[in-house]
């Protein structure tokens, strides 16, 4: 809604022009009145105000008065709307030169008014879409020069960030929704936060500014005036952000050498990651965060999860990473290190059971989200161990000759359907993959291979026991494509079937 002040005299016609026409239908609210132009000037000083619809000749300051103070002393002017007689005339020539374009002439016409408050309202809302395009596009433009500078050391850049005073603090906070919106309704969302932090602390000298990273980090930017008390402010002003933006924890620091801000985001990115990932949360001084280790001693996790998969100890794994884990806190190990010490030892864990199928390509990529909390990366590591397990326990169960032996027999049984491992898996409610493994293990050499090895030495004998045609026989062996049964009969034979069958039979007849 556009916010309204009637600006007029009598009462009676302010009542008038209110019931004049429905507001509220055409966007508009009649937000507050004034009897003359001093009480006018002093709403529009404390009040935000999108029309003024105004008489000319009223007690105390008259319109025009109050249209030439408006036009001097407010930057972002309301549109103003004169209410003139006919024998005022001159009175709304003179209030032209102060910019007002639109002006009723007593007494006002309903389809008047209506006509001025529409072409009014596309002006108002033309005006604010381009200024909102505008400051978007600058905004992107400074965005963008701030990060060349902290993301790619664009040592150039740096004297164009207009940083020039040494009480400047940057903070980095993670907000991972961000990824989920586009461009501009991020910097909409930020110049919101912009404005509504410099109106909080404006008194207490403080100038804020706020990017965002490639990496969908936020960047806050604090400048203060004050000397004595400034900590506790740029302190403040942080716990504020951090409840505005929903924000686990930010990390903060002075900027002491902007030469050196590539570095010194790099820093606070790193202890932000620490801290994220050892769950620390709220407003954090950079200091309280020591240097933190890059080297893990122990080398032993591996070997140690793989015997307690062996032994179906799930509870004693699930301990035995938290212990792990807790260490790691305790010596400060990054967790870059973390990381990357974890997904080798669940590379040796897979590699040891030879359950590289169990995994995809990209099923281990969460280890590399750098703000995932220490209790969820447990938790997503234990998932994996844990389907190991399951995996190692069925395998066992199945792992006899006795139940190889039934597997083959119900192979020989229907080796001419459409059967796959797949589909003997699910008739004995075992893994497939499992399944695969034992099954190569068992008779060296694949299932397919097995399944076509058995149906040619089926056809064989076919071949040489009775005249059926050789489009028959492959469909009784178990291939409905003839071609294919030709291929796969001379790729093991060595030849067709029909010079196979020819061969045979010339043998015997000699």
């Amino acid at each position: 809604m556009l916010k309204v002040l009637l600006v007029e005299d009598e009462v009676y016609m302010r009542k008038g022009i209110i019931k004049l026409v429905d507001w509220n239908g055409r966007g508009f609210v009649i937000y507050r009145e004034a009897s003359n132009g001093q009480e006018a000037l002093e709403i529009l000083k404390k009040e935000h105000i999108d029309v003024v619809i105004t008489d000319i000749k009223m007690p105390v300051m008259d319109g025009i008065e109050l249209i030439r103070r408006i036009s001097e002393e407010f930057e972002n002017r309301p549109a103003v709307v004169i209410i003139s007689g006919y024998n005022e005339f001159e009175f709304a020539k003179a209030a032209i030169r102060y910019g007002v374009n639109d002006y009723l002439l007593k007494p006002i016409d309903e389809a008047e008014l209506i006509q001025t408050l529409e072409r009014i309202k596309t002006r108002i809302l033309n005006e604010r879409e381009y200024h909102r395009r505008k400051n978007l596009f600058e905004y992107l433009k400074r965005n963008s020069k701030f990060m060349r500078v902290v993301e790619f050391n664009e040592v150039s850049t740096i004297e164009q960030l207009g940083m020039d005073g040494t009480a400047t603090w940057m903070g980095i906070g993670k907000k991972e929704d961000l990824q989920y919106e586009d461009d501009l309704t991020i910097c909409e969302n930020l110049l919101e936060i912009e404005r509504e932090v410099n109106a909080k602390f404006a008194s207490k000298g403080i100038d804020f500014r706020c990017y965002w990273d490639s990496f969908f980090n936020i960047i806050l930017i604090i400048e203060a005036e004050q000397k004595s008390r400034r900590g506790q402010v740029i302190k403040q002003v942080y716990e504020y952000i951090t409840r505005r933006l929903n924000l686990q924890s930010i990390v903060f620091d002075e900027i002491k050498n902007f030469k050196n801000i590539h570095s010194f985001y790099k820093q606070l990115l790193k202890k932000l990651s620490f801290a994220q990932f050892y769950e620390k949360t709220g407003v954090i001084e950079a200091a309280q965060i020591e240097d933190f280790e890059m080297y893990i001693e122990d080398k032993k996790l591996g070997s140690e999860l793989i015997k307690l998969i062996e032994e179906r100890k799930c509870e004693e794994i699930r301990y035995k990473l938290s212990q792990f884990f807790d260490e790691c806190h305790n010596k400060k190990i990054s967790p870059e290190i973390i990381k990357g010490y974890i997904l080798l030892t669940l590379l040796e864990v897979i590699d040891y059971f030879e359950v590289y199928q169990l995994f995809e390509a990209d099923s281990l990529k969460f280890i590399y989200r750098s703000n995932l909390q220490k209790s969820k990366f447990i938790e997503k590591v234990m998932e994996i161990l844990l389907q190991i397990a399951e995996y190692v326990t069925e395998a066992t169960k199945f792992n006899s000759s006795s139940f190889m032996k039934k597997i083959e027999l119900f192979i020989k049984e229907n080796y001419n359907k459409d059967i796959t491992i797949k589909s003997i898996a699910q008739q004995f409610y075992i893994n497939p993959i499992y399944l695969g493994r034992m099954f190569k293990k068992h008779f060296n050499m694949p299932f397919n291979k097995y399944l076509h090895i058995l149906r040619i030495e089926q056809a064989k004998k076919l071949l040489l026991k009775t005249d059926k045609k050789i489009y028959e026989i492959a469909k009784e062996v178990g291939y409905n494509d003839t071609d294919y049964f030709a291929l796969k009969f001379e790729e093991y034979v060595g030849k067709s079937p029909s010079k196979y069958r020819s061969s045979i039979i010339g043998e015997t007849n000699y």
